[in-house]
């Protein structure tokens, strides 16, 4: 026998009428395979109003508010949880740990904001300043993005957190988990709906649409990753659920397998202009403020000679190697630039070959920020060389003396520590990597008068 009140199956009309009141409020239209969880959405959404269904139901098609605001919230927001496709995060905070700059991300239907906040954790994760990430979650439900604002969850959402992030980014109860504001201050929200408005944001490195796209009939799809793209840098990245891969054949967009599955890539924008002819100057050498370390380092410098780069550079880069012969006549250019004192130029061919993750790329960028007074970013290129290769002696030592000049003396003898354990078993007449060639023993007598940097003064 029916329970009094429980609407078990929705017949046509009742259909419509829900499909009618999702079209008038946030212009969704539901694919059929979504259409039927429509009666156990509305079902939830009495219980939570305490009404039996069937009188919940007549508010709703009576377009009570708070009845249409409860209905969206349960008819299109599915489960989610913190760090749900982890292959996705990683990709993104190995991505982010070489970029150099604000990095922006959109989570375009974030529910509950579990993913937005998943992404900042990652980013931090990653090393990035904090002040240089955002992220930006949006959803068609207000309801839930106030959820969202608060964060808190339930231990349910963290069931598939490892655990040692959890202890790092989460306030742990007994019944509750809550994110802390640190992390908070990295996200942001908004209300906004794919089908209807237009993007809230451009020049995204990365934007997340999981599990979303599968609410829209096939005729809406384009339109959507149309504005998702739109948003979208060049260069950036779009990771969609594994299912909802298919729907994106055909827009151009590059693809790469991580850790086995397919991931997005809008493809990058067009080269910048060679550099024009100059009279070479001395390049400025890494971090030679007064009283660093490496003010007075013997640098070996070969002839001032330029590989002239290819008269039309593929538009997307294909992956290579760092010694790649493209790479390196890219970080001659970048040289050369810098050498003539043309810093923006410079430092756009340092970014080319910063995209084929070159660790010289980034110390170059890093002269260049500290030319302009911007340590702290300088810092950051640094930081990004050093992900890719760890023993890059020479960036070890560039932080010497850039932490010194932010008075982080703790930092600053650290770097030092490091950059001679980089040296370690090395020959003295060893050339090193790095932007202009440094031999061992230079950098390492160098490094010496650094011991007296530490907390005490001296070791």
């Amino acid at each position: 026998m029916k329970e009094p009140g429980k609407v078990e199956r929705l017949d046509e009309a009742a259909l419509g009428g829900l499909e009618s009141v999702l079209r008038a409020e946030c212009g969704m239209v539901l694919a059929p395979s979504v259409r039927r969880s429509l009666g156990t959405a509305l079902t939830r959404a009495a219980e939570a109003h305490g009404l039996p269904p069937r009188d919940f139901l007549h508010r709703l098609l009576a377009r009570d508010t708070g009845a249409v605001e409860s209905f969206i919230g349960y008819a299109v927001i599915g489960e989610t949880y913190f760090f749900r496709h982890p292959e996705q995060l990683r990709e993104l905070a190995r991505v982010a740990s070489v970029h150099v700059g604000p990095f922006l991300v959109w989570s375009a239907g974030c529910a509950s904001g579990e993913e937005p906040y998943s992404i900042a954790m990652a980013l931090l994760t990653a090393g990035l300043v904090p002040e240089h990430i955002r992220v930006v979650g949006t959803d068609v439900s207000g309801r839930a993005l106030e959820r969202a604002r608060q964060g808190i969850y339930s231990p349910w959402s963290v069931r598939r957190m490892e655990l040692a992030l959890e202890r790092r980014y989460l306030s742990l109860r007994p019944d509750s988990v809550t994110v802390p504001p640190e992390v908070r201050a990295r996200v942001e929200f908004r209300r906004h709906n794919l089908v209807t408005d237009p993007p809230p944001l451009s020049g995204a490195q990365a934007i997340f649409c999981r599990n979303v796209l599968i609410y829209f009939p096939p005729e809406t799809i384009p339109l959507v990753l149309k504005r998702l793209l739109s948003a979208l840098a060049p260069g950036g990245w779009l990771f969609l659920a594994p299912a909802e891969l298919p729907f994106t054949r055909g827009l151009g967009l590059e693809e790469q397998v991580v850790e086995g599955l397919p991931v997005l890539r809008k493809p990058l924008a067009k080269e910048p202009p060679a550099v024009p002819p100059s009279e070479p100057v001395p390049l400025r050498g890494p971090s030679r403020a007064p009283g660093s370390p490496l003010q007075a380092l013997p640098v070996v410098r070969p002839p001032p000679t330029v590989t002239p780069l290819a008269a039309s550079l593929p538009e997307t880069l294909a992956p290579a190697a760092p010694s790649g012969p493209l790479v390196r006549d890219t970080l001659e250019q970048a040289r050369a630039a810098a050498r003539a004192g043309h810093f923006e130029q410079a430092e756009a061919f340092a970014r080319l070959a910063a995209r084929e993750l070159s660790p010289e790329a980034y110390l170059l960028l890093a002269m260049v920020s500290e030319e302009r007074g911007d340590v702290r970013e300088a810092v950051a290129s640094v930081r990004k060389a050093l992900y890719l290769e760890p023993q890059l002696a020479i960036g070890h030592a560039m932080l010497v003396a850039l932490y010194g000049q932010l008075g982080q003396a703790d930092e600053a003898e650290r770097a030092r520590r490091n950059a001679l354990r980089a040296l370690e078993g090395l020959d003295d007449e060893l050339v090193l990597r790095g932007v202009e060639e440094m031999t061992v023993g230079g950098l390492r007598r160098a490094l010496v008068p650094g011991v007296k940097m530490g907390k005490s003064g001296a070791r």
